[in-house]
């Protein structure tokens, strides 16, 4: 496999296989783990904060999670987490560039090394899907459908384009950018190593999902690690980005397109 170096980033790009040859992400952030830490749930407060105030000044309602058959609530609720999923990326690039930090190499944001590495990425996420499904569908499909139920009215219902962008745009930018981007390069530099701090940063993304079935939730985990490892291989959040950004739209359209057994 031949690499090409970018010596002020400190970067390697990989050309070939993706199972083949030495990793090529390398941590390049001038952050400390522990103010990464603090500035990492400093972001998600304040983005936070941030989408409430501006919501209010919107005149939008109370977020009642809960009144998913509210459409007032529902509406609220997705331009909350529109906001919020925009003022954590837009936090997260300032972040970035603070300390003489260069955005590309803190975010790990590097070409990735042509269309191979996005399709050599698919196929391996659609072959672990494949698996994950095939076992919760095995073991507790009630629970799959229990985890999907909740979106299929918001894919479906009149705010069906703000949910596909929140979903399929929003969450993969504003997640992996702040977690397995800022947040991981600061840890990746310490003893944990790549995998000790790809572990933290997926276990701090996966309790964004609490409120899953035990069975989601592994899921959920899973799919971090490995995008964590696609990042390990390619060296590039682009990547991971496109991957997330795939999985999650696909199973929009999913929903959107087929009906799920009904409950019971």
């Amino acid at each position: 496999m031949k690499y090409q170096g970018h010596e002020s980033g400190g970067w390697l790009r990989p050309r070939g296989h993706l199972l083949a040859g030495p990793p090529a992400y390398r941590p390049r952030t001038p952050w400390q783990p522990g103010w990464a830490l603090l500035a990492t749930i400093g972001i998600v407060g304040a983005s936070g904060l941030i989408a409430t105030v501006l919501l209010s000044l919107g005149g939008g309602k109370a977020i009642d999670l809960a009144g998913r058959q509210d459409p007032a609530a529902t509406a609220a609720g997705l331009r909350f987490f529109a906001l919020w999923q925009l003022s954590v990326v837009l936090l997260t690039l300032l972040a970035s560039v603070l300390l003489r930090g260069r955005t590309r190499d803190v975010l790990a944001l590097h070409p990735a090394g042509g269309w191979r590495a996005y399709g050599s990425a698919i196929v391996a996420l659609a072959a672990l899907q494949v698996a994950l499904s095939g076992v919760q569908y095995m073991a507790s499909r009630g629970d799959l459908y229990a985890d999907l139920r909740p979106f299929v009215e918001l894919v479906r219902g009149r705010d069906w384009a703000l949910t596909g962008a929140t979903i399929g745009i929003g969450a993969p930018l504003s997640e992996e950018l702040l977690f397995r981007g800022f947040l991981l390069s600061a840890l990746a530099q310490t003893r944990l190593g790549f995998w000790g701090a790809a572990v933290i940063a997926t276990g701090l993304w996966t309790s964004l999902h609490l409120g899953y079935s035990l069975f989601g939730i592994i899921e959920v985990l899973v799919i971090g690690l490995f995008f964590s490892w696609l990042l390990w291989r390619r060296g590039s959040l682009r990547v991971v980005i496109f991957c997330h950004a795939l999985y999650n739209g696909l199973i929009v359209l999913g929903l959107r397109l087929v009906d799920l057994p009904s409950a019971g």
